[in-house]
């Protein structure tokens, strides 16, 4: 029984915790971590939307960001929309910085910076622009593998923003663990995008609802839609029920499909609990054309490919539900999936029946519990 207890995989239930509510400009807000291996995935969201005037500059700032422990294959990510241009400027522990200027298409910037982020605090992460619109959506991501204490306190004050509300999101392993709108001054808006902590596995611990894939084969936005894009431009969600809904770029963890590889980040449709009725359109842009490509989904720490189609140099599903989500591409000859059909030209209205799909053979690591009571059965056998 002891040789039992040793051969079965430990899990591990990160807590999250986020606080306050509601904030005046320049108060502080902490995010709580508990029980989150090294190793793990680990993911935080600081997402504002606040009004804005056309022509005028703004910024939107998270000061003395206190992380615990350090983030190794880390990416730093920006993203804004109803901008003419955006930059991001930020001061790392060591002693670095960046600043990164980029021009806004359709009303959108996006920066995408590949750092390392060791612990101790960043005195400043800012997004400054020129606004188009009269609203602003400005969305920063941190994000990397986690090395360091088991437990601790993320903290930073939220600038720049008077009226207006700061969406403070936390993946881990690629299962979003909470997700919290904090009402920015008296008067703004009550939110509504709060969810409840889950508890993770790691490594490769239970996605919980990674999304209802439906069939492949949406050509395009139809009118009313609109669109959300992920901070580097790699992923989209089109449909005419997407209010609210974003695009998180996470580090992919989990079982992928037998022949098949990642082919970059992936990405959480939030809320995780957002439903989409209709369904929206998730698309992904195609390493190059001729790719041959699914799209998978997270859940119960494997990723399982879903209806898609292949459109020209982008790859689509429809997604009732928010959750994780990657593209794949072959890394050798993959086995028949239900994923991928090509539509032969634009006007294609039809799409390939799904193809069922054979398990892959069972892993041998979660089998060694039973073949270790077998093996103590028939020697208790032999004694008799």
């Amino acid at each position: 029984m002891l040789l039992l207890l040793f051969l079965v995989p430990a899990a591990t239930a990160a807590t999250i915790s986020i606080s306050p509510d509601a904030i005046a400009s320049g108060d502080t807000v902490t995010v709580n971590v508990n029980d989150l291996p090294d190793g793990a995935a680990f993911s935080l969201g600081i997402r504002g939307e606040f009004a804005a005037t056309p022509g005028e500059t703004f910024a939107f700032s998270a000061r003395s960001i206190t992380l615990p422990f350090s983030l190794t294959s880390g990416e730093v990510n920006a993203y804004t929309k109803g901008t003419n241009w955006t930059e991001l400027a930020a001061e790392f522990p060591d002693g670095g910085s960046v600043i990164i200027h980029q021009n806004a298409t359709d009303g959108e910037a996006r920066i995408s910076q590949p750092r390392n982020v060791g612990s101790g605090t960043l005195p400043l992460a800012t997004l400054r622009g020129e606004a188009n619109a009269t609203s602003i959506i400005a969305d920063l991501t941190v994000l990397g593998t986690k090395q360091g204490p088991t437990d601790g306190a993320i903290s930073f004050a939220i600038e720049g923003v008077d009226q207006g509300t700061a969406t403070v999101t936390v993946f881990v392993d690629g299962q979003q663990a909470l997700s919290r709108a904090i009402v920015i001054g008296s008067s703004s808006p009550t939110p509504t995008a709060t969810a409840t902590a889950t508890a993770t596995s790691s490594p490769g611990g239970s996605g919980g609802n990674g999304g209802n894939g439906g069939n492949g084969g949406s050509t395009g936005p139809t009118p009313g839609s609109a669109t959300v894009t992920s901070a580097d431009g790699k992923a989209s969600l089109t449909g005419t029920d997407t209010g609210g809904a974003g695009l998180l770029a996470l580090s992919t963890q989990g079982t992928l499909p037998a022949g098949w590889a990642t082919a970059g980040r992936a990405y959480a449709v939030t809320p995780v609990d957002r439903e989409f009725d209709p369904a929206a359109t998730l698309s992904f842009a195609l390493p190059a054309a001729g790719t041959t490509a699914t799209i998978a989904r997270y859940e119960d720490g494997a990723w399982t490919a879903v209806p898609s189609r292949i459109e020209g140099d982008r790859i689509t599903t429809a997604v009732a539900r928010g959750g994780s989500y990657v593209l794949l591409v072959a890394a050798s000859a993959p086995e028949p999936t239900a994923t991928t059909t090509t539509a032969s030209t634009p006007a294609a209205t039809s799409t390939a029946a799904p193809v069922t799909t054979t398990p892959a053979a069972a892993p041998v690591a979660p089998l060694l519990p039973v073949i270790a009571l077998a093996i103590l059965v028939l020697g208790w056998k032999r004694r008799g």
